[in-house]
């Protein structure tokens, strides 16, 4: 689904309502935050289910559900390096799902544990017996053993802002130029639920058919 199509429906259903119109600029804004806003709570209601509250089928399904949404923004880098112990969390980075140190899972531990877990002789960090920790910071990761060099990590990004890109015609009017536009990452439905909330958002009122007749509009015209 194109950023003109998520574009031209709320316009059609503007001046279906009579309440005037939306600049490229303000549709940009209230759609940009309504995607960032909708990603969080997609993260928060993940983070819930795995916190005790998904330990059911129906949790482990809600969860599949919310991984499948998230998937565009879903990624890996089987080598991000680290230095000193220390490595720089990906850009854009927005949610840890797995750590991986050859293989092997790295564990999460806090900051009050790092003493602990260096003094241990029990699970001591080692790169001979694999037992490999992490502590998140705001920006970065730390790691035990601090001589291990790379890391392998699954993450969820956060979206990429979209643009309505244009040139003008012969009257001066906005022409949509898809070259200088950035596209929606999400998945279509989820394009279209962040488009209801925007217009929730704007205090516009639609009906669940509208976006069915604006796609089949766009099917019959071409616009």
């Amino acid at each position: 689904m194109t950023v003109d199509y998520i574009y031209k429906y709320p316009l059609s259903i503007i001046r279906k309502n009579q309440a005037g119109g939306l600049k490229s600029t303000d549709f940009c804004f209230h759609w940009n935050g309504e995607s960032n806003a909708y990603h969080t709570d997609l993260i928060g209601h993940f983070q819930r289910m795995n916190n005790g509250k998904g330990g059911n089928n129906t949790g482990l399904i809600e969860n599949e559900v919310i991984l499948t949404k998230l998937s565009p923004f879903t990624k890996n880098d089987p080598a991000l390096a680290i230095t000193l112990g220390q490595a720089t969390k990906p850009s854009k980075f927005s949610y840890l799902l797995a750590l991986r140190i050859n293989g092997e899972k790295v564990f999460h531990i806090n900051h009050g544990q790092i003493a602990a877990v260096n003094k241990s002789v029990i699970d001591p960090a080692s790169i001979t017996d694999d037992k490999y920790y992490f502590t998140e910071y705001e920006n970065k990761f730390s790691f035990l053993p601090n001589t291990v060099t790379a890391v392998d990590i699954d993450y969820i990004e956060s979206p990429t802002d979209v643009v309505w890109g244009y040139t003008f015609d012969v009257d001066g009017r906005q022409v949509y130029a898809s070259g200088t536009s950035v596209q929606p990452q999400w998945l279509d439905g989820d394009c279209l639920e962040i488009t209801k909330r925007m217009l929730k958002t704007l205090g516009v009122a639609f009906s669940s058919q509208d976006f069915q007749n604006f796609g089949n509009s766009v099917i019959n015209t071409g616009n």
